[in-house]
């Protein structure tokens, strides 16, 4: 009875005399919505690239169908948004840094168990909106600035080809101009793309996260995604060569469906069915790949994996 009466004297509550009173204090606290420390990039060893991907696989089984639906929407709705003409491939390179960070938001949350929602992906136009917005713009402003520079670096290449076209098209003579050292002129204008291209991408890189997660300035963003990248050149080699072996890897299965098909003569439905195998593959490594890349960042640039 007396033990009755100390657990009911204070409005209910424990008395601190009863010894059997369970602790007030909440042992287990849920974990503030964010808590990553952005520091300076460090560089990782080379298997690096696939524990990322690993990772991914991690995070992804943690909540498989909220993961795999915020990929799939921010897919669909990036690809309706680039149908507009013009303005909107404009409009999604603008834009893809918000997509990123709703995309990096739905990674933190399943990866900490903080209850993931395919509403995060959203999660971009809510915080550091205005910053992402620039930093888009920054990302339209390299491509194209690339994309220039290669342009007149090819017409200067290739400038006695173009000549020729024109005075052939000119005097209606058929035939196309050869030029000397055609193949060669190709292959050096590909890696001077490459030699263009690759910075502009490295700087773009990790800025998303950094401006989302790490509240950087956009400039200060781009300058620590480009020392991450250099930093990590073996690790994301690795990476990409992975990407490409499991993607070949998956598409196996319906290539022999299609061998088989094609050997016993099987119809148009045969070729279809057979490609079924890698559709579903496909779409789980596509979810797993995206969450990869909050994988990268976290692994560069925090103290935790």
């Amino acid at each position: 009875m007396s033990s009755m009466q100390d657990y009911q004297g204070n409005n209910g509550q424990p008395n601190d005399s009863n010894p059997y009173q369970q602790p007030q204090a909440d042992v287990m606290p849920p974990r503030p919505e964010s808590t990553l420390v952005i520091n300076a990039p460090r560089g990782r060893d080379v298997g690096a690239g696939w524990r990322w991907i690993s990772d991914g696989w991690r995070i992804f089984c943690n909540a498989k169908a909220v993961v795999f639906f915020g990929a799939v929407l921010l897919w669909l709705i990036s690809g309706a948004i680039q149908q507009v003409p013009l303005l909107g491939i404009l409009a999604s390179f603008i834009l893809a840094p918000v997509f990123s960070a709703g995309l990096l938001m739905l990674a933190y949350n399943a990866d900490e168990q903080q209850s993931p929602r395919i509403g995060n992906i959203f999660r971009g136009f809510q915080e550091q909106f205005t910053p992402l917005l620039l930093l888009g713009l920054s990302y339209l402003g390299l491509f194209l600035g690339a994309l220039i520079v290669g342009g007149i670096i090819g017409y200067l290449l290739f400038a006695d080809m173009f000549s020729a076209m024109l005075n052939m098209a000119m005097s209606e003579q058929p035939g196309f101009p050869g030029g000397e050292g055609v193949l060669l002129r190709m292959v050096l204008l590909a890696l001077i793309m490459a030699a263009l291209f690759i910075p502009a991408m490295a700087l773009y890189w990790f800025a998303p996260a950094l401006v989302f997660f790490g509240k950087r300035p956009v400039g200060e963003a781009l300058m620590m995604s480009l020392r991450g990248c250099l930093s990590n050149i073996m690790p994301m080699l690795w990476y990409g060569i992975a990407v490409v072996l499991l993607v070949i890897l998956l598409m196996l299965p319906s290539l022999v469906l299609m061998l088989v098909a094609a050997a016993l003569g099987a119809g148009v439905a045969a070729y279809i069915l057979a490609w079924l195998p890698s559709l579903g593959f496909f779409l789980v490594l596509f979810p797993v790949l995206a969450v990869s890349y909050y994988s990268s960042f976290r692994d560069i640039y925090t103290d935790s994996l």
